[in-house]
């Protein structure tokens, strides 16, 4: 299947600025213990962004037509993993606006929505090189918001060639992992900018039983060197 980056692209900047409704399927049960279906538990909450930012300033804030509500009370203010992470959006932005020529808006989620209108004159590497960033923040926002977890991180050098840092995030449920130093990514299916997950799992393994090889034979060594220390 044919990777569309278009389509990827306006799909992450909906997720992040527009409002999106959330849908909790609900039963009961009747006399006899059956399970009767209920309609959805249906909610409309803002964009990724704005509830980041709802977050920050708990007093709420307008943009447009659509008004945030405030934070509940049981929510501590001031968050400051959700400023931090309002920050780099907003300074990563910045720095697109300024690389593409264009002149910020009012909102950060109106800038955001500039940017995918203007990238899509651009190349495929600097559509691609937004989305990365674009996925970073909507990935930010979710674990900000509660919506997901953090990946874990494993305990093993990128293989990309130059990088080799141990900043390796694995997403079990989307077979999915990424390099959050030099941004390489692999899936159960690659293209152009995505590696194949399975080539990346063996190459890990591979590493893994070195590794342990290694540690091994160090150990044998220092237990050859205190024997031999202990007979003189």
């Amino acid at each position: 299947m044919t990777f569309d980056i278009v389509t990827e692209l306006r799909d992450v900047v909906d997720e992040l600025t527009n409002p999106f409704q959330s849908r909790e399927p609900r039963h009961t049960w009747d006399a006899n213990r059956h399970r009767i279906k209920l309609p959805d538990h249906v909610v409309t909450l803002p964009g990724l962004v704005t509830q980041v930012g709802d977050i920050v300033w708990p007093t709420g804030r307008r943009d447009g037509d659509f008004h945030v509500r405030p934070v509940p009370g049981s929510r501590p203010p001031g968050d400051p993993q959700a400023s931090a992470c309002y920050m780099d959006i907003h300074i990563g932005v910045t720095r697109w606006h300024l690389m593409l020529g264009l002149v910020a808006r009012d909102t950060i989620e109106s800038s955001i929505r500039q940017l995918l209108g203007r990238i899509l004159s651009e190349d495929r590497d600097t559509q691609m090189a937004l989305l990365d960033d674009l996925r970073s923040w909507r990935h930010r926002c979710e674990i900000v918001t509660g919506l997901a977890t953090p990946d874990p991180q494993l305990q093993v050098p990128c293989p990309v060639e130059g990088c080799g840092q141990r900043t390796l995030r694995i997403n079990v449920a989307k077979k999915t992992a990424r390099c959050t130093s030099c941004r390489a990514r692999w899936a159960e299916q690659e293209d152009e900018w995505t590696g194949n997950i399975g080539v990346l799992a063996r190459w890990i393994q591979d590493w893994q039983a070195h590794s342990r090889g290694a540690a091994d034979s160090r150990r044998e060594a220092e237990r050859e060197r205190k024997n031999g220390r202990s007979a003189a």
